[in-house]
């Protein structure tokens, strides 16, 4: 059972620091070059969708004091995450210019170095049922690879006919486990 993290706070690093920690994440295969990609284009929303924000506030401040019962759908921009922006398969959109994406970090590289590091994708979960089938596909293949290529088609047809666990039985008394 994995250890609970604890709430460390992110150290806070140097341009040349937090450069050479994400050159080892991707060196270590901990991090892809596409998900800092990704990251660096999600800054780049997030500063355009609080510039947007703003204005609108400006706007409002111009007018008339809005009513105590009024929600923040009404100035157009709703709470929570902005649909769409959830984790998308294949490449972030962007990332084609890899040079255009260098001097963007360079040139914010205080911004990027705070941000803490890339939360790690959860293993989905699998069911018991699947546990044990994987478990006897397991204990299958390790009898099958013993078996001699030309007597490997009757444990096949075992498998296929009546069964893995009928097969493992079979090959372990043919093996002499």
């Amino acid at each position: 059972m994995p250890r609970p993290r604890l709430n460390v706070p992110a150290p806070q690093l140097s341009a040349g620091q937090a450069s050479y920690v994400l050159d080892c994440l991707i060196a270590d295969r901990r991090i892809s070059a596409s998900e800092v990609s990704r990251y660096v284009s999600d800054m780049h929303r997030e500063i355009s969708d609080l510039e947007s924000r703003l204005q609108t506030l400006r706007a409002h401040a111009g007018a008339a004091a809005p009513a105590a019962g009024t929600s923040s759908t009404t100035t157009g921009k709703r709470r929570g995450r902005p649909p769409g922006s959830g984790k998308r398969r294949g490449r972030p959109p962007g990332s084609g210019k890899k040079a255009a994406a260098a001097p963007s970090m360079a040139a914010a590289p205080a911004a990027a170095a705070p941000a803490g590091p890339a939360k790690r994708r959860r293993r989905a979960r699998i069911t018991p049922e699947q546990l044990a089938s994987r478990q006897l596909q397991g204990r299958y293949l390790g009898l099958i690879r013993q078996i001699p290529a030309s007597r490997r088609a009757q444990y096949q047809k075992i498998a296929k006919d009546s069964g893995r666990e009928a097969a493992i039985n079979a090959m372990k008394s043919a093996v002499g486990r």
